[in-house]
């Protein structure tokens, strides 16, 4: 009974999806989907004012990264690893900074300028800005 319970509840309130989540002084209040795979692809690697991009990643065991990748940037993890691998090993780009929990990457979106990540919850820091994805 308790099984049926949780299913009922799981379909009925679907797990949120990722906030996408940048450092304050990035100008822009929305994204594209396309632009939002560019980004975590490496292949934009400034913001409009001339900013470097830095992106900040979970580990792939991370459920908060499985779900961001599937239902935002329509990847698996292991796709975007090899992406970032390519990236690497060619010297066209460097992986992203990897953070274990949700507060180191609020910690690293509020101080790193031209950061971009993701959380399963909006924050209410100043120096975080929400990224609509449109």
């Amino acid at each position: 009974m308790k099984c049926l319970l949780l299913a009922v509840l799981v379909s009925v309130f679907p797990l949120a999806a990722a906030t996408v989540l940048v450092h304050g002084t990035v100008p822009l209040d929305s994204l594209t989907q396309t632009q939002l795979r560019n980004i975590f692809t490496l292949r934009q690697t400034l913001w409009p004012d001339g900013t470097p991009v830095r992106v900040i990643v979970m580990p792939d065991s991370s459920a908060a990264h499985q779900r961001f990748c599937r239902e935002q940037l329509r990847l698996f993890p292991y796709q975007l690893n090899n992406i970032w691998d390519k990236h690497s090993f060619s010297g066209t780009g460097r992986r992203p900074q990897q953070v274990e929990t949700s507060s180191e990457m609020l910690e690293l979106l509020r101080t790193v300028p031209g950061a971009i990540g993701y959380a399963e919850q909006s924050s209410t820091d100043s120096a975080i800005k929400e990224v609509r994805i449109d």
